[in-house]
C-alpha cells in the first residue's frame, strides 16, 4: 500500500509539473518529436535498402546472357557447352522468352492486363549463375565474346550502389541523430532544471528528513518520461503516416517492377513502434535524472 502511494504521488507530482512549466514542456515535445522523426525517416530507408538487397542477393551472382534470335537449336547447345567450360560458373538455366513474358505478368499481379495484345519484346536467354561474384565482370566479358550470344547482363553495380547508399545513409543519419538526441537531452534536462530550481528547498527538506533519492528523484523522472514517450508518439504518428502515403502512391508500380523488395506498411510499423518509443522514453528519463542528480547531495 505504501509502494502505491508513493507511486501515485510521484505521478502526481510528474504530470503537475509538466503543466507547471507547459511552454518549456512544450518545446522539449516537440524537439524530441522532430528527432525521432528523422530517426524513424533513415530507419525506414536502411529496413528497406536491406530488404531490397535480401530480396535480390541471388541476382549478384546471375548473369542474363541474351540468345541471338536467328540461330537454330544446335547453336544453342553449342552455346550452352562452350559458357560451361568457363571457370566459375556454377549452373546454367535456359529461359525461353515465352516462359519469360508469363513470369512477368505473373509479377505484375492485378496489372497483368496492361501487357495484353503487347508483342513480347524479351529474347531467349541464359541465365548463368557464378560461383563468386567479384568475377563476374570478367566472366561476363568472356561469355559475350562466344558465338550466338547477342548480349549480356549482370546487377553486380547496382546492388554495389545499393550498398553504397545504405552505408552512406546509416553514417550521417547516425551522425545527426546523435547530434539531435543530444540537443533533446539538454533541451529536457533543462526543462527538467527548471522545475528542480522550484523545488530546491522541498527537496532539501525532503533529504533532511530521511527521504530515498529514488523518492526525490521520481517525479522528475514521470515528467522526462511523459516528456519521451509523448514525442515519440506524435514521431511514430507521423512517420507511419509518411510511410502509408509514399506507399500507396508507389505501391503498384514498385510491385511490379521488384515484388517484395519494399516492406509492409506492417513491417515498419512494428519496428519504428520499438526503436522511437525505447528511444523516446530513454531520453527523456535520462534528461530527468541528468538534471536533478546534483541536487540530491545536502
Amino acid at each position: 500500500m505504501k509502494l502505491v502511494s508513493k507511486f501515485l504521488y510521484s505521478l502526481k507530482q510528474g504530470i503537475k509539473g509538466i503543466f507547471h512549466n507547459k511552454t518549456m514542456s512544450f518545446i522539449s515535445t516537440i524537439s524530441v518529436t522532430a528527432s525521432l522523426i528523422i530517426l524513424g525517416i533513415v530507419l525506414t530507408i536502411v529496413l528497406n535498402i536491406n530488404q531490397f538487397i535480401k530480396t535480390t542477393k541471388d541476382e549478384i551472382n546471375e548473369v542474363r546472357v541474351s540468345v541471338e534470335a536467328d540461330i537454330d537449336y544446335d547453336t544453342r547447345i553449342d552455346l550452352k557447352i562452350n559458357i560451361g567450360k568457363i571457370e566459375g560458373i556454377k549452373n546454367i538455366e535456359y529461359k525461353t522468352k515465352e516462359s519469360s513474358f508469363k513470369d512477368m505478368k505473373e509479377s505484375w499481379g492485378e496489372d497483368a492486363y496492361l501487357l495484353d495484345g503487347i508483342e513480347n519484346p524479351l529474347d531467349d536467354y541464359y541465365v548463368v549463375t557464378i560461383d563468386n561474384p567479384e568475377n563476374i565482370k570478367s566472366i561476363s566479358n568472356k561469355i559475350l565474346k562466344l558465338g550466338g550470344v547477342s548480349d549480356v547482363e549482370y546487377y553486380q553495380d547496382i546492388m554495389q550502389n545499393f550498398l553504397n547508399i545504405s552505408n552512406t545513409v546509416k553514417k550521417f543519419g547516425g551522425v545527426l541523430i546523435i547530434g539531435l538526441l543530444l540537443i533533446c537531452l539538454v533541451i529536457i534536462s533543462n526543462t527538467i532544471k527548471s522545475r528542480v530550481y522550484s523545488k530546491k528547498e522541498e527537496i532539501q527538506i525532503m533529504k533532511y528528513v530521511g527521504a530515498s533519492n529514488s523518492f526525490v528523484v521520481a517525479p522528475f523522472i514521470v515528467e522526462g518520461f511523459t516528456i519521451g514517450i509523448f514525442g515519440s508518439f506524435l514521431a511514430v504518428g507521423a512517420c507511419i503516416g509518411m510511410y502509408g502515403y509514399i506507399l500507396e502512391k508507389i505501391r503498384q508500380l514498385i510491385n511490379s517492377v521488384m515484388g517484395n523488395a519494399v516492406l509492409p506498411l506492417t513491417s515498419i510499423s512494428t519496428s519504428l513502434i520499438v526503436v522511437l518509443v525505447v528511444t523516446g522514453i530513454s531520453v527523456g528519463v535520462l534528461g530527468s535524472i541528468v538534471s536533478v542528480k546534483k541536487h540530491l547531495k545536502v
